[in-house]
């Protein structure tokens, strides 16, 4: 322990800070959007907050959401969250499936019609 903070609650908040750095330096560069932006904050400070406070944000976490054990929350939330982080993914994917079935689509029918030119003007 340093002082009154261990080694963990030191090291968390400054690689969060460096996520949000990273985060905001995206956004800037126009790599995510400012929807994304605000997903990340958001992540980064909660990881931050529980690092520094485990026991405050897990009691406070535990009477907002009803469930008696903080622990339990955080559990469940976490499980919330990753599954739907796993169909936004999935729902991605699907969009990208559909855009790239399109797309070939698209090129083989031009090809064709090339194909076709060419084989008409002989």
């Amino acid at each position: 322990m340093i002082g009154s903070f261990s080694l963990y609650q030191l090291l968390v908040p400054l690689f969060a800070l460096f996520m949000i750095a990273k985060a905001i330096s995206r956004f800037l560069r126009t790599e995510q959007t400012g929807r994304e932006l605000l997903i990340w904050l958001l992540i980064w400070s909660s990881i931050s907050l529980v690092a520094l406070f485990p026991n405050a944000t897990v009691i406070l976490f535990a009477q907002i959401t009803g469930v008696k054990s903080g622990i339990n929350a955080l559990i469940f939330f976490g499980l919330v969250l990753l599954i739907y982080g796993f169909l936004q993914l999935f729902i991605m994917l699907e969009n990208h499936e559909k855009h790239l079935t399109e797309l070939v689509r698209k090129i083989a029918l031009q090809q064709l019609q090339e194909h076709e030119n060419r084989h008409h003007r002989r």
